[in-house]
């Protein structure tokens, strides 16, 4: 649910964390991103050529908040914040410029495996990933698991944690994919790989530890620190929060087909011109509003 009012914490020296509500929802997460746009704007503080409030970072039911206390007071950062919490328009007619990026994946691949393969060496047997998505979600087969994580379109609620890695929620209402973590977690995670916990997904950009459980692997760079790629010109980061992703499944021999396109700069990313996301038509399909 969303909060009545904003609760605030403390973030050390020059940061404040606002907590809008308490569940992973496109609600909770459509008012983080359009609170955070908001605040951003500090003109309405009357520092003119002071950037009082230096960055403003959404996700699912938090906005971060840091700032400058030489410029801004904490309680005057709060009043701030709460201003611009009830000058927020209704639910209903929020909306976001969106994108949609398709994402080729190699599910059940070989590199995930033998990353699975390695933690059951080293730190303890486990069932494998896509299986354990398949028994505990009630698919009769890995296909069908696949097919149903490729189905929907997956919403990019928040980009971090490490450079660029996006979390997707799925926008589908009938969606219902779960899965655990790793109990402990890997000592590492091959770049690429497409990973779900609880009821989100991942891609991770670049080689780190971490315990979602391990799908499949896609060939494209999601961050691209050279910038030397088409859709990288902007920025080093291929997601934007409000981005739409859309798993499109591939083989092996695909997989490194476009990799090589992608070390020859050949590979065309598929990327829809930004358009209109409306969180109207979808809470009415929810029966929240009329």
């Amino acid at each position: 649910m969303i909060y009545p009012e904003p609760r605030y914490r403390l973030a050390g020296e020059q940061h404040l964390l606002m907590e809008l509500g308490d569940d992973v929802s496109l609600v909770n997460n459509l008012k983080a991103i359009a609170l955070a746009k908001k605040i951003s704007n500090s003109s309405e503080l009357g520092l003119k050529g002071i950037k009082a409030i230096t960055d403003v970072i959404p996700s699912f039911t938090t906005v971060l908040i840091q700032y400058d206390p030489r410029f801004l007071v904490l309680d005057g950062l709060i009043e701030y914040c709460n201003y611009c919490w009830q000058k927020l328009d209704k639910i209903e007619e929020l909306t976001l410029p969106s994108r949609l990026i398709e994402i080729a994946v190699a599910y059940n691949d070989r590199w995930s495996k033998a990353c699975y393969q390695e933690y059951c060496q080293t730190i303890k047997p486990i069932e494998p990933n896509l299986e354990l998505v398949a028994r505990l979600n009630n698919f009769k087969s890995l296909e069908e698991t696949i097919a149903y994580h490729s189905t929907p379109e997956w919403w990019v609620g928040a980009v971090g944690f490490v450079v660029g890695l996006p979390t997707l929620m799925p926008l589908a209402d009938d969606f219902y994919l779960q899965a655990p973590k790793y109990d402990p977690p890997r000592m590492w995670t091959p770049p690429g790989t497409i990973g779900v916990a609880g009821s989100l997904t991942t891609i991770y950009p670049i080689v780190i530890p971490d315990g979602y459980q391990m799908l499949g692997r896609t060939p494209v760079p999601i961050f691209e620190p050279k910038q030397t790629l088409q859709p990288f010109r902007d920025s080093p980061f291929l997601f934007r929060i409000g981005d739409r992703v859309k798993f499109r499944p591939i083989c092996e021999e695909e997989f490194e087909a476009i990799e090589q396109e992608v070390k020859t700069e050949k590979y065309q990313y598929s990327i829809t011109t930004e358009e209109t996301f409306s969180l109207k038509p979808y809470l009415e399909k929810k029966q929240l509003v009329k």
